[in-house]
């Protein structure tokens, strides 16, 4: 367990740091939950420490943001995740007083949870896992939150006919499919054809992508699954003037580079948070101001802290069925009960994300379980 305030930081200028960050921001929301101590759970140790560090900076930034607003901001107590059950902390910790939780961010440690039952207090964990429980939300980066509003754009966009592209040798290419067309077929659609992109051929990706020619004529767009080489198979769909569009995933944009570096990316579209794709937020400068910029990844990371602890903040609202415009998406909770994320989506136009998509709230329910 960890002092309340600025806890695990090597530096009390990195302390000093996120509380200039405090100072502008995201919106109060109302109908927040009283509680008087909330748990962190959160591993101290091993290879996620640098994950949830980060998640605890946009965490602990939201925190303090709020505290600036309020006089009855709970106490926080952070527990040690990495070498104690999930169930056995979540024990912990109400005896301890807690009120509310957030974490645990191991899946393993979420499935635990699942596994264990409904949690005696809130609990919104940092990951997700096979099934659901009552006072347990699943908050997580997925790439399925992509894919599905991904799917939804393109069928917006009038795309009935596309094309699935992967690298032959990206064997984490086959869960992006299976998703993608789980995600098409809820619009009735037959499944979409697939085509292996041979990086280890003479003339390599883009002469895969030649032979594409006589797949063109019968589709009206792609979606690459294999992110990673976005800047390879775009640049040879121009140059053998195939002008369908290219979807992929939003790994392949590197919102902290400079745009003269991603001319090849040019007019490929994704699905990605709304932190990084709508130009730096208040929070987001005065934040980069007192420590060097994090990489991307570590963007997506402390927006997704943030928003637990604004998830937090707002639970009574969304169990009334309200939706919540937060830095990672819009959030809302399905039918059973369960936090759903909608991403903004994207096109890289001379080098930058421009957002052309968001999608609708759903209507509100009467009332949430």
């Amino acid at each position: 367990m960890i002092a309340p305030v600025c806890p695990m930081y090597s530096t009390i200028g990195r302390c000093i740091g996120l509380l200039i960050a405090l100072t502008a921001g995201l919106a109060n929301h109302a109908h927040a939950v009283t509680v008087d101590e909330v748990a962190i759970l959160l591993p101290q140790k091993g290879r996620l420490t640098q994950v949830a560090q980060t998640i605890r900076d946009g965490l602990l930034a939201a925190y303090y943001q709020d505290s600036q607003t309020r006089t009855d901001s709970p106490r926080l107590r952070f527990y040690d995740s990495s070498d104690v059950s999930a169930p056995a902390l979540v024990a912990e910790a109400v005896a301890n007083g807690a009120d509310a939780i957030i974490g645990p961010l191991e899946r393993e440690q979420v499935q635990a949870l699942l596994n264990a039952g409904s949690p005696p207090v809130p609990v919104i964990a940092l990951n997700r896992a096979e099934g659901d429980q009552t006072n347990l939300l699943q908050m997580a980066l997925a790439p399925e939150d992509e894919i599905a509003t991904l799917a939804l754009w393109m069928h917006k966009r009038g795309i009935r006919r596309p094309h699935l592209l992967f690298l032959a040798s990206d064997a984490g290419a086959a869960r992006f499919l299976q998703l993608f067309d789980a995600a098409w077929q809820a619009f009735d659609l037959t499944r979409p054809p697939r085509h292996a992109l041979d990086a280890a051929q003479k003339g390599g990706v883009a002469a895969s992508v030649k032979m594409l020619k006589d797949a063109a004529r019968n589709s009206d767009g792609f979606f690459l699954a294999s992110s990673s080489i976005a800047s390879q198979v775009q640049p040879a769909l121009t140059y053998y003037n195939n002008t369908l569009p290219l979807f992929t995933l939003s790994a392949a944009w590197d919102p902290g580079a400079d745009a003269a570096t991603q001319q090849d990316m040019e007019g490929v579209a994704f699905c990605g948070l709304p932190w990084l794709l709508e130009g730096e937020r208040p929070e987001q400068a005065a934040l980069y101001a007192a420590q060097p910029r994090p990489a991307a990844s570590h963007d997506r990371l402390y927006a997704l802290g943030a928003d637990a602890w604004s998830v937090l903040h707002s639970l009574a609202a969304l169990q009334r069925g309200s939706a919540l415009p937060l830095r990672t998406g819009l959030l809302h909770l399905d039918e059973k009960g369960q936090l759903v994320r909608l991403p903004s989506c994207a096109e890289i136009r001379h080098g930058m994300a421009t957002t052309l998509f968001t999608p609708e709230p759903p209507r509100p329910a009467a009332s949430r379980r």
